[in-house]
């Protein structure tokens, strides 16, 4: 009788612990308007791409500085240009390429297309600015050509040619020409003392393949007339789009990349021009930025599991769905509460695992010692939440606000 009762309450310990299990599993915040979120999987081939992926789960933690503030999401580059590219044949550089610029001692680069072999030196150049004509030398302070270039450590064409122009040329419409010029070329205009700047970026740095990513140009110091732009995939393919004019004065266009170039790393380029006056002078201005696409080959299936480790490490179960095998990372800041009652960041914690199509989960482990040196006690918070898979290099899922409270 004593073994029988002794069995049911071995029994009801038992159920008591897996309830008491269950009713500690948590769930992830509702996401927030910043928050990358995956709504539908989609499979990739990725045997080529993870083939030489370490198998080997890695978890590591370390402790941050309560007095630091972080970002909860990255704040999108902005390029900001005072410059222009232009394409000209032999004809157009014959007769004489007509170059605005907005500011004195602008700098101009001529370089021969790859499939010219034709150089221009100083002595072919030819300029004319406000009714006068300068010969190469007379019309610049400094030149530069390919041999001091690669020196400097420039990537240039075999024929480049950099001139810095003479504060006698001035600014305003200037005409480049070049008599002997045979072939193609790209004439480069860098004007580096000008108010007109063209600043271009992207709402977000990531976005999945398949979705839109809104792309903003503003043209300060000048009146923007169009703006148009590029957005090139690694792999080659071009995707052109149109900047439509804002009541604030930005030009803006949602561009959705073509999720079928988005399987392999690399970034995708996003290239803007933009055309317009200042002071009755033409402005030309050319930026570039990139942006990620990531292939939602995974995501966050919105369970984690909290458990308290030996020593007073914390371990956070996070589950995933898994559309295509791979190697994923997993990565959160976790904050505590201070004596006053504010949140504050504690520890950061990564890991990465193989993990097969299905669901599974990936494990985030602050260890104690992480945790101890923030000195920060629980409730705690998981914020920085970011699902990414280590075969194409992408972040897949990302949130600000992940899990509220964590005891």
């Amino acid at each position: 009788m004593s073994n029988l009762k002794s069995a049911a309450l071995a029994a009801c310990i038992t159920l008591g612990l897996v309830s008491l299990a269950q009713a500690a599993d948590l769930r992830l915040a509702a996401a927030g308007s910043n928050d990358q979120v995956v709504t539908r999987l989609a499979t990739a081939d990725l045997s080529k791409l993870s083939a030489t992926l370490d198998r080997v789960p890695v978890r590591t933690s370390w402790a941050l500085d309560p007095a630091e503030a972080l970002a909860d999401r990255p704040v999108p580059f902005v390029q900001q240009s005072r410059e222009y590219w232009l394409n000209a044949d032999e004809a157009q550089l014959r007769r004489g390429v007509s170059l605005p610029t907005t500011a004195t001692a602008a700098l101009i680069r001529i370089s021969p297309h790859s499939n010219n072999s034709t150089a221009l030196s100083i002595d072919d150049v030819q300029l004319r600015s406000n009714g006068q004509q300068f010969d190469g030398r007379a019309a610049t302070q400094s030149v530069a050509e390919t041999a001091a270039l690669r020196a400097a450590g420039m990537d240039v064409a075999e024929g480049t040619v950099v001139v810095k122009l003479a504060p006698a040329v001035g600014k305003g419409r200037i005409e480049l020409a070049a008599p002997a010029a045979k072939g193609n070329y790209l004439i480069h205009v860098f004007e580096p003392t000008s108010s007109q700047v063209l600043r271009l970026g992207a709402t977000r740095d990531t976005v999945l393949g398949g979705s839109t990513v809104q792309i903003v140009a503003h043209l300060d110091g000048a009146r923007a007339a169009s703006a148009k732009g590029i957005l090139t995939a690694p792999d080659g393919h071009t995707q052109s789009f149109d900047l439509s004019p804002q009541r604030d004065g930005s030009w803006q266009a949602d561009v959705t990349p073509d999720a079928a170039h988005a399987n392999g790393p690399g970034l995708w380029e996003v290239h803007a021009f933009a055309s317009g006056s200042a002071d009755g002078v033409a402005v030309l201005r050319d930026a570039k930025t990139a942006i990620a696409v990531a292939v939602p080959t995974a995501r966050l299936s919105g369970t984690v599991t909290p458990e308290r480790l030996r020593g007073g490490a914390l371990s956070l179960g996070v589950g995933v769905e898994v559309a295509s095998a791979s190697r994923y990372q997993l990565s959160g800041v976790l904050y505590g509460t201070a004596a006053d009652g504010t949140r504050k960041p504690a520890a950061y914690a990564q890991s990465a695992a193989w993990v097969e199509a299905g669901r599974d989960s990936l494990v985030l482990e602050f260890d104690a010692q992480a945790l101890n040196g923030a000195g920060l006690k629980a409730p705690y918070e998981l914020r920085d939440l970011r699902l990414g898979n280590q075969a194409t290099l992408s972040t897949i899922e990302r949130r600000e606000r992940a899990v509220a409270e964590i005891r």
